[in-house]
């Protein structure tokens, strides 16, 4: 009801604006030039008193009746056919039936207007409901855009970049990343996620190779916390990649006698051992919990038929173990709230050094066990010792 007692004032207030010039009467337009003609003769007889009292001279009246002249001449010309008296009372006659019928007409135009394309019966929607139907139909694109725009807006937010760094790593952009990162370290301060996201993204840039400032990032996380692993693994392959082997052998060497039985980095540094120093990598490669760490790792079977995958060529078994993960991929594309697949997976995936592989399985999981909260516990624990971010 408000609605509409809205609607009528409105549309009374847009009608009395357009119809109220059309009420006022019309005057016969020669009632102001005969006004002005009055007022040029008492001008004129004015200037004749002026001169014969001796205060104006003959030259300046002259000239002044001459210019009144001028100006009674113009207005004579500017109203050449004056609207007489009986054609001001003809148009005053059409004054009132053309308000009343404005008066009719656009309320009724209006109306039919707005009930053809307006919508009278929505009913009202606060801006929280809007803005949460907006998220709710808004892609993952249009939450990044959001969020860039922000930052375009406020760069010193050193949150949103934290916030936004590992989403760009994830979706493979590492050139942003690797910015986002260091943004949030300048704004908000270092920390091992931080600088670990920072080198790993610079890593991925150089397609593998350890640049300066990634290596500066990392011996900088060996500061905050000397226990980590990850940042020791790629300051030894960073040693093999300066043509420093004995020295990375050393430090392989010394990972993998710390690495527990099941760390799914082992058999990769195994294997870079290997090429340095094969001796040690064979003595590191007979441990059998170096042989079964793999095997698990990858989904592989256990028992009789896992000595037989072990038996096999490398290049058979190496295509072997792919079908098994690849075989889990599908399965849990399929049913995605066993849990321990989802570990099982993302474990495979890193120990194949399908690291991007592994980050969407981690992200696919995070979706698939939204309700399970013990299995997200465990793919989250799994995230963590693999580093492999938030």
């Amino acid at each position: 009801m408000v609605f509409w007692i809205l609607v009528a004032v409105l549309v009374a207030g847009v009608t009395l604006a357009i119809v109220r010039p059309l009420m006022r009467p019309a005057e016969p337009a020669g009632a102001a030039t005969d006004a002005d003609v009055a007022v040029y003769k008492d001008q004129l007889k004015e200037i004749t008193a002026d001169e014969a009292r001796g205060t104006l001279g003959a030259a300046e009246a002259e000239s002044a009746r001459a210019e009144i002249a001028r100006r009674l001449l113009r207005v004579t010309q500017d109203n050449p056919k004056s609207t007489t008296a009986a054609e001001a009372a003809m148009r005053n006659r059409f004054i009132v039936p053309v308000s009343i019928l404005t008066c009719i007409a656009l309320p009724v135009v209006s109306l039919a207007l707005y009930l053809d394309y307006g919508k009278p019966g929505m009913p009202a929607q606060p801006l929280s409901e809007r803005l949460a139907e907006a998220n709710a139909t808004s892609t993952p694109n249009d939450l990044i855009a959001k969020v860039e725009q922000r930052l375009r807006e406020h760069p010193e937010d050193g949150r949103g970049w934290d916030v936004i760094a590992p989403v760009y790593y994830a979706m493979g952009r590492y050139s942003d990343a690797a910015d986002a990162y260091q943004k949030a370290i300048r704004l908000i301060g270092e920390d091992p996620k931080r600088l670990q996201g920072f080198a790993n993204a610079r890593i991925r840039m150089e397609n593998g190779i350890v640049p300066d400032d990634a290596r500066k990032a990392l011996q900088r996380i060996l500061v905050l916390n000397p226990n980590a692993i990850e940042p020791k693994i790629w300051l030894a392959l960073a040693k093999e990649q300066d043509g420093h082997l004995t020295e990375a052998a050393v430090d392989y060497k010394d990972l993998i006698s710390k690495a527990p039985a099941d760390a799914p980095w082992r058999p990769v540094l195994v294997e870079r051992l290997a090429k340095l120093d094969p001796q040690s990598a064979a003595a590191f490669a007979n441990d059998k919990s170096a042989v079964k760490a793999p095997a698990a790792a990858s989904g592989m079977p256990s028992g009789p038929e896992a000595g037989a995958v072990m038996n096999m060529k490398p290049e058979d078994r190496q295509a072997f173990i792919t079908q098994m993960v690849d075989n889990l991929a599908a399965r849990l594309k399929t049913d995605g709230s066993d849990a321990n697949g989802w570990v099982k997976l993302i474990r495979a995936y890193q120990v194949l050094g399908r690291h991007d592989d592994a980050v969407k399985a981690l992200n696919d999981a995070r979706v698939s066990l939204k309700g399970n909260q013990g299995g997200l516990a465990q793919v989250e624990d799994l995230a963590r010792q693999l580093g492999l971010g938030s």
